[in-house]
């Protein structure tokens, strides 16, 4: 039988896997591209190479990497599939062999033991080697210029023992060190905690081992000059529920939202976990250490499904009271996918770059033949004045998450673009909207021949820190 997805309307339309991989020497472009703008655009997005289980997670799927590539007011444009183990065990079978969402139990019996990392979400340059990441495995390697597979199982040549390594590690900007951590570290359903420190070289300089309240999501983190947070939010899990074939996580209100905060030298002794309400969250924003206490803003709702609104969450390392504070910045924010200038990471800052959704913005369902849905702005905030600034798409786009790309020779905060990619219904095609920043304001647009599914994560990496030959 041939592949076919018709079985799960979920993979139909614009969200209809790709399947392909591609390469535009020479991207058209409306408007003018800023010759400021010299560097290479990464950015993941969850695919298919063959049809999932019927009501899998929508990101069980297969690692696709882009890569827009920036010179002289130029664009040029790869995608490819990562040619993880996963994968091409998959293509020799020619059917899917991976079950529902990190559950071994469902896999078929001939992939035991086969490295089971999608590397479908996130991707960091460090001491010169492109990690693609998936927070169940350890990283795959790919060459940052081909996208070719180098490395699967990567271990920082045996300095990582931990089995799993979350997709949002932490680069500090003053120092170079990039600061990781993996949970389930031991393994599906152990409660180990496992965080690195490597420096610039790619040199382990400090390991912390510790264990968690509860087995539940802790996929990103958040990084100061003294300490690092790792929310612990409840999406749990259990034996149980792998061995009755169902996908790993389900959101359970009654678990409190627990937070690690660990000295950046600190052993596990000096891990301190802070209780607050059952927050649904993933993905933060940037965090301080401010006196005797850690501040931390992020984009959080009440339960899943619900709106979020941009928070902080505050840390009274004094306190003999181990629940943390909680105040609304932004209530007028809802987007769960939120950026910042990362030259600023850890350091104090003042804007983020959010998605939202503007429901009373133009939409055309005539051209789109659909009805609203997806993000349709991006805000820039301003968590010093507390003003918001907004960026409209158009009434037949839906946006993705937007990253910051400073301008060549920048130093200020903000002082740059952000690139967000934008599904254009209307047309069936996807685009690259390049805004400034700062006033806001559209520069041009690149345009790709063909449609992309949603992306989970991307980064920007300048010229002078990945130089290539040619755009």
């Amino acid at each position: 039988m041939g592949v076919s997805f018709a079985h799960d309307p979920s993979y139909t339309g614009f969200n209809a896997p790709t399947r392909f991989d591609a390469h535009v020497a020479d991207c058209e472009v409306e408007g003018e591209i800023p010759s400021d703008l010299h560097g290479t655009f990464y950015r993941m997005q969850c695919d298919f190479a063959y049809p999932p289980p019927e009501g899998d997670w929508l990101f069980n799927g297969d690692g696709h990497l882009s890569m827009f590539r920036f010179a002289d007011g130029h664009c040029a444009y790869r995608g490819r599939y990562i040619l993880t183990d996963r994968l091409m065990a998959e293509r020799a079978a020619r059917k899917r062999l991976w079950g529902v969402y990190r559950n071994h139990y469902t896999d078929d019996p001939s992939v035991a033991g086969v490295n089971r990392s999608a590397a479908n979400t996130h991707m960091y340059l460090h001491a010169g080697k492109f990690l693609t990441l998936k927070e169940d495995s350890r990283p795959v390697i790919v060459d940052p210029h081909t996208l070719d597979f180098v490395e699967s199982d990567y271990d920082f040549g045996g300095q990582y023992t931990a089995v799993s390594m979350s997709a949002h590690p932490k680069i500090d900007p003053v120092t170079g060190e990039m600061i990781c951590y993996g949970y389930q570290a031991k393994g599906d359903l152990t409660d180990d905690v496992a965080v690195y420190t490597f420096n610039a070289a790619g040199e382990k300089t400090h390991e912390v081992w510790f264990k968690a309240p509860y087995v539940g999501i802790m996929h990103d983190c958040a990084l100061t000059q003294e300490h690092i947070v790792i929310p612990l939010v409840p999406m749990v899990t259990s034996e149980e529920r792998l061995r009755a074939g169902l996908r790993m996580w389900e959101w359970d209100g009654s678990y409190p939202t627990m937070c690690a905060v660990i000295p950046r030298n600190g052993e596990a002794g000096d891990v301190r976990w802070f209780e607050g309400p059952a927050r649904s969250t993933l993905h933060f924003l940037n965090a301080a250490t401010e006196s005797d206490r850690v501040v931390m803003d992020l984009p959080t709702s009440n339960g899943t499904g619900d709106p979020s609104q941009f928070r902080r969450w505050t840390f009274d390392l004094n306190s003999r009271d181990d629940r943390f504070e909680e105040e609304v910045v932004f209530a007028e924010s809802n987007g769960l996918l939120s950026r910042m200038d990362d030259r600023f990471l850890s350091l104090p800052y003042r804007y983020a770059w959010s998605t939202n959704t503007d429901r009373s913005r133009p939409w055309d369902a005539e051209r789109t033949g659909r009805p609203q849905g997806g993000s349709n702005v991006v805000q820039r905030l301003d968590v010093r004045e507390n003003r918001m600034d907004t960026y409209f798409v158009g009434d037949t786009y839906a946006l993705q998450e937007p990253t910051f790309a400073p301008r060549v020779g920048s130093t200020e905060e903000g002082d740059g673009y952000f690139l967000v990619v934008a599904s254009n219904y209307a047309e069936f095609r996807s685009e690259l909207k390049i805004v400034d920043a700062m006033s806001m304001e559209e520069r041009a647009t690149v345009i790709l021949p063909f449609r992309l599914r949603s992306g989970t994560h991307g980064n920007w990496m300048p010229h002078s820190q990945l130089p290539f030959s040619d755009a």
